[in-house]
């Protein structure tokens, strides 16, 4: 979405303006309500996402139903070489394979089960749980993973607390819905992870949420591009232009001040 203020000049005064038939009258809350609207409704996919009732960024992508700023976090890392294990799959599983190494995934419902079987992704396990028995599974998994999601419809207080027990060095914990599960997020925070909350709206959901990624100490994020942070999805994308973030002026800042006066 596209506007600008029209201004009065001496060929062309306030009332002739406003009689034009592509200008509208508007106070300027109006103009930004109306464009963050249109941020979040089309090019986010939340009317999408409602028309479609599926997790979809505005072109149609797959996304897991998280916070949209956590998910726009993760569309600039280069996760392709990292093992995720994933509690409580569905839609988003279509996005962390596409994204990831390899992807196990635990599920407590068997009709989402039976949706993951009808379509076959690369580089997926499914395993069929139950909400009593998960957090008991983790641990008899005899492995470790780069990435753990909780997103199961079972105790994440217990999740959280096996988590740790297959989380491998320089990997990170996702907690989804953490303002409902302060005590899982509290188990993750005092086991040493670093703790940041991504609070925002989400697809198929009229209030805002968050989701918490809990970082081990010894992560290194990799960019997928040569740029991160990413320009945000209705962002504006000024960087090639901006003087003050500019390599060779720098240098010549640095340069200047050493020299005497």
């Amino acid at each position: 979405m596209f506007w600008t203020k029209a201004i009065p000049t001496e060929r062309m005064s306030a009332e002739q303006i406003k009689r034009r038939f592509e200008v509208v009258e508007a106070p300027d809350s109006a103009i930004f309500l109306a464009s963050a609207m249109n941020i979040l409704s089309m090019e986010l996919g939340y009317k999408t996402s409602a028309d479609q009732r599926a997790s979809v960024l505005g072109d149609g992508r797959p996304i897991p139903m998280m916070s949209y700023a956590l998910v726009e976090y993760l569309l600039g890392l280069d996760l392709s070489a990292l093992e995720l294990l994933e509690l409580g799959g569905g839609g988003s599983t279509q996005f962390w394979a596409s994204r990831t190494k390899s992807v196990l995934t635990f599920e407590t419902s068997p009709e989402w089960m039976q949706a993951l079987k009808s379509r076959p992704l690369p580089h997926v396990e499914a395993r069929l749980s139950a909400a009593e028995t998960l957090a008991g599974d983790m641990p008899s998994l005899d492995r470790t993973f780069d990435i753990v999601v909780i997103d199961a419809a079972a105790n994440r207080f217990q999740l959280a607390r096996n988590a740790l027990k297959v989380l491998r060095p320089g990997g990170f914990v996702i907690l989804d819905n953490s303002d409902w599960f302060p005590n899982a997020a509290g188990v993750l925070r005092e086991a040493d992870l670093i703790q940041v909350d991504f609070h925002d709206f989400r697809p198929l959901h009229h209030y805002r949420c968050t989701t918490s990624l809990f970082m081990h100490r010894d992560f290194r994020p990799r960019p997928k591009t040569a740029r991160l942070p990413l320009v945000p999805i209705g962002g504006k994308d000024v960087a090639a232009t901006n003087v003050w973030d500019n390599l060779a002026g720098a240098a010549a800042e640095r340069q200047d001040a050493g020299r005497p006066e």
